[in-house]
């Protein structure tokens, strides 16, 4: 019962969660210790790259949105630039699991926002794969070969107003292999 008054809930609410922890460890379950409740994934995108016009006036105008577990994230835009090292970085706190991202690449225009394709899939513009928590080690699903957390991950669209995106999923700690920018750091092209 201290456990659950800790982490979780205003005093008058004690009772309730006091019985419904007996009840689930009553019934063969456990309580999530700390560690096992809470973990953030972080998606970090650093560079950007058209390889074809963007934008028909001049140079791209790139923002990204990244959803995490159901979150929306916008950046900012960064105008007037077709190669971008933005360095944007999307946290979400999340349960351990298997939890779905999206990454989008937009070109901000003054009517409105064109999806960039950075997806190789015919018709598929955007990055939709998974993030695996339910383990020690922590795993990106969904593209042709696993990616292990901290990996530097490149993908390029195949169709018009397309970029090659660079970036890396991590949990808990900002990118954790070793020579992986981090936040801030500047990140150059091969």
């Amino acid at each position: 019962v201290m456990f659950v008054r800790e982490l979780c809930c205003p005093i008058r609410q004690w009772p309730l969660v006091a019985a419904a922890g007996a009840l689930l460890i009553g019934l063969g379950g456990t309580l999530p210790s700390a560690a096992e409740a809470q973990e953030t994934i972080l998606v970090m995108i650093g560079r950007v790259q058209a390889l074809d016009k963007i934008d028909l006036t001049g140079k791209a105008d790139f923002l990204a949105r990244v959803t995490i577990a159901g979150e929306t994230f916008v950046s900012p835009v960064i105008k007037g630039q077709d190669v971008i090292e933005p360095n944007w970085l999307f946290k979400k706190t999340v349960g351990p699991g298997l939890h779905n991202v999206k990454i989008e690449i937009l070109d901000k225009d003054v009517v409105k926002q064109d999806l960039v394709d950075i997806n190789r899939v015919k018709n598929k513009r955007d990055l939709d794969f998974q993030v695996d928590l339910r383990k020690s080690s922590c795993v990106v699903l969904g593209f042709s070969d696993p990616y292990t957390c901290g990996d530097q991950i490149r993908r390029a669209g195949g169709e018009t107003k397309r970029a090659e995106i660079t970036f890396f999923v991590d949990r808990d700690t900002p990118v954790t292999a070793q020579g992986a920018p981090k936040p801030g750091d500047l990140v150059k092209g091969k």
